[in-house]
């Protein structure tokens, strides 16, 4: 199992365009138009996206639908199923009474099938297919999805993550809680049996938290980020910045602090690049060789709304740079509060 392509809903198809052509540096390689609206699909790497508007009165459409009751975001996230077990899992789908409906894929035109998960994002599964090739990356160099991220209501989380492991085959890796002064979550690491897929669960712990404000901003449960994969998170990260592309500000303190640590006290790593970007650091193994780089965007659809993380995993390293939590939530609480979101 592998992930295929992410599906975004948005009411503003011209600022999408420039945002992930222009600034991203995805390739718009299909353009299709239907009765639900229009879809550009962009590809960089392996990453797939697909990005949908309703038509100007289109009236009734899935695209219309979604942006009734949510901001703009993550409407559907799609996988890819190895070709061997694709009928037992179709079949595993009617034993566990899911709902699906059939579904084209937007590129090979092989069929899937496609059903509601969470709040109002779908997933839809597809038979596993040939690697996409590769389109230029216009310097950003972005190369897979690492991994996907849905923000759930406390009440709904242990359901969820029941659900997700019994109808994908998916075990938890890790669980931690994260608590800042103001804010508090709760995060499960699933991940599939061959470690292709990793999707992540949070919920708040209290209820000032910053995952109760995308909760309450959303209307509901729904993707919070998706991470990209780099090879170089330097080059990637100050070609983005150059092209516009605005990151989350990095508490006072974060770059002294690692540095004084004896786990980061490494002459190898280039600290005033790694801090003039921004980008946090996790350290594995106490080496400095797992290193775990990452950094992320500000919201894309307004305070409380989805982002984007790029990430470097350095010889292997694994996790989700748990160490780094504390900077990234206390960075999203002072953007809060700088736009006054209570």
């Amino acid at each position: 199992m592998e992930f295929d392509y992410l599906h975004l809903y948005v009411d503003d198809y011209q600022s999408a365009h420039h945002y992930y052509q222009r600034q991203w540096g995805f390739t718009c390689v299909n353009k299709i138009s239907n009765q639900h609206g229009v879809t550009n699909i962009y590809q960089q790497g392996q990453i797939l996206l697909l990005v949908s508007a309703p038509a100007p009165g289109s009236g009734f459409s899935k695209y219309n639908d979604y942006l009734q009751k949510h901001p703009s975001g993550i409407g559907e996230v799609a996988w890819q199923i190895e070709t061997k077990n694709w009928d037992n899992f179709a079949a595993h789908l009617g034993q566990k009474r899911i709902k699906t409906s059939p579904i084209n894929h937007p590129l090979t035109g092989s069929e899937g099938l496609t059903f509601l998960a969470w709040g109002d994002v779908a997933h839809s599964v597809y038979p596993a297919h040939l690697p996409l090739k590769n389109q230029r990356s216009h310097g950003s160099n972005l190369t897979a999805i690492d991994h996907v991220v849905l923000n759930i209501a406390a009440d709904q989380f242990i359901q969820a993550s029941q659900w997700y492991q019994q109808l994908f085959g998916w075990s938890v890796q890790q669980s931690f809680t994260i608590n800042t002064p103001h804010s508090g979550l709760y995060s499960e690491a699933l991940a599939s049996a061959n470690g292709k897929v990793q999707f992540n669960l949070n919920c708040p712990t209290t209820n000032s938290s910053q995952i109760q404000t995308f909760l309450a901003n959303n209307h509901g449960a729904g993707i919070q980020h998706v991470a990209f994969s780099t090879t170089s998170i330097t080059q990637t990260v100050a070609h983005l910045r150059e092209r516009g592309v605005n990151f989350l500000k990095i508490p006072t303190g974060y770059y002294q602090q690692q540095r004084n640590s004896s786990y980061f006290n490494y002459a190898s790593l280039d600290w005033d690049t790694l801090q003039c970007l921004e980008i946090l650091l996790d350290d594995q193994d106490n080496t400095g060789e797992r290193l775990l780089l990452q950094i992320f965007s500000q919201p894309c659809y307004g305070v409380g709304t989805l982002f984007w993380e790029i990430i470097e995993r350095r010889h292997r390293a694994k996790g989700f740079g748990q160490g780094n939590f504390q900077a990234l939530y206390e960075a999203v609480e002072t953007l809060e509060k700088q736009l006054e979101v209570p």
